[in-house]
């Protein structure tokens, strides 16, 4: 299965995400409209109450469709030739996915899988640098033990990246 979680507010990436993305079983989460805070760092998700966040938000059942999924796409805009807030936040959240015990994965140092790997990709809107967001996904999924599944611009705005 395939989760593509859509963060662009007023801005129908459902074209792309078709023509870019090729599963059958795959389900589009868009998180403009959701209820969706900023990780805390608390490590409640770690210590307390393994696997299960500590905020309780709209959030919660986007974990749930990523226990079940193979693969995650994150849908963003670009501020500061990086993901906006809205992506970085809904990647923040991902952490109750991995334990806070560490192992040696591809010659690194990364958190143990509470579940099963993930493998990422990226479509942005914006101008952003293509080489870097590149390499963020690779190291996104190699964190998620996964790999990474391509970085994509589906809109270049005229304005330049600050």
């Amino acid at each position: 299965m395939t989760i593509v979680l859509n963060t662009l507010e007023n801005f129908d990436a459902s074209e792309h995400i078709s023509t870019l993305i090729n599963d059958a079983d795959m389900e589009v989460v868009n998180t403009s409209g959701m209820k969706i805070a900023h990780c805390m760092g608390c490590n409640l998700c770690w210590l307390k109450t393994p696997g299960i966040c500590a905020i309780k938000d709209d959030y919660e059942g986007i974990i749930k469709k990523l226990v079940g999924a193979e693969n995650l796409w994150l849908v963003s805009d670009t501020s500061f030739g990086f993901v906006d807030w809205r992506g970085k936040r809904v990647m923040d959240r991902i952490v109750p996915m991995l334990n806070m015990y560490v192992e040696f994965r591809d010659g690194l140092e990364r958190h143990e899988l509470r579940y099963h790997p993930l493998n990422f990709g990226l479509l942005y809107k914006g101008q952003a640098d293509q080489e870097f967001l590149e390499e963020w996904s690779r190291r996104v999924a190699s964190n998620l033990a996964g790999h990474s599944l391509g970085v994509y611009n589906i809109g270049k705005e005229d304005k330049p990246c600050m």
